[in-house]
């Protein structure tokens, strides 16, 4: 019925809305979110152009450099909503450090054609940490009105589901990545994962045109 994916539409739609909430969007943690979803569907549709136009099934180069970038992206958001001066460090010397980590993986451990899962271990295991930093922080410093109605609440919810499911297999991925069974349920448990993320990303950004259009008022 389809031509694409679902998760793929799902990950579209959240683009679509954060052009349309832009506006809202703008001065916030999450202005650069337009540009980095506008990446990320780009990056899904030349995988797919690859494998099915050109057959061209090396393609592991691609998400190498993709999920450098998220990692890079989320840190920054959280470096902008996390309030403890000591979090802030740490997410920007994880800005710094993991990108060079990745670089030296690829040159000397598991090459530029094989998909990094050594390094984004590492990076899921950090995002899981954000997250819990600021969770940490929200109960410490409860925000006024209700919970749901918080974006960043949504963002961390978001990242928290997705790169917890994600860690799990991701620790498993180089004795499964061989086994076609394997490869299926990473494919299954990834796209699941892409939705809940997603579909968090697209309340988030519905409730920062809320939150903007009751201050304005």
């Amino acid at each position: 019925m389809f031509p694409l994916p679902i998760y793929l539409y799902v990950e579209l739609g959240a683009f679509i809305v954060s052009v349309l909430t832009y506006r809202s969007l703008k001065g916030t943690a999450f202005r650069l979110f337009p540009l980095f979803l506008f990446f990320i569907v780009m990056v899904e549709l030349t995988a797919r152009y690859l494998v099915q136009v050109l057959q061209y099934h090396q393609n592991a180069w691609l998400y190498n450099i993709s999920t450098t970038l998220e990692f890079v992206f989320y840190a920054y958001v959280f470096s902008l909503t996390l309030r403890d001066p000591t979090f802030k460090k740490m997410t920007l010397r994880f800005m710094a450090f993991y990108p060079i980590l990745v670089l030296l993986n690829l040159s000397f451990i598991q090459g530029f054609m094989q998909f990094h899962s050594y390094t984004i271990v590492l990076g899921s295991m950090f995002m899981v940490i954000f997250c819990c930093l600021f969770f940490y922080e929200l109960l410490l410093n409860p925000l006024e009105g209700e919970l749901r109605k918080v974006p960043m609440f949504w963002i961390g919810t978001g990242i928290l589901f997705f790169y917890l499911g994600d860690l799990s297999f991701d620790l498993l991925f180089n004795l499964l990545k061989n086994d076609a069974t394997g490869r299926n349920l990473f494919q299954s448990i990834n796209n699941n994962l892409i939705l809940i993320l997603y579909s968090c990303f697209i309340i988030a950004f519905l409730c920062q045109r809320s939150l903007r259009k009751s201050l304005s008022h």
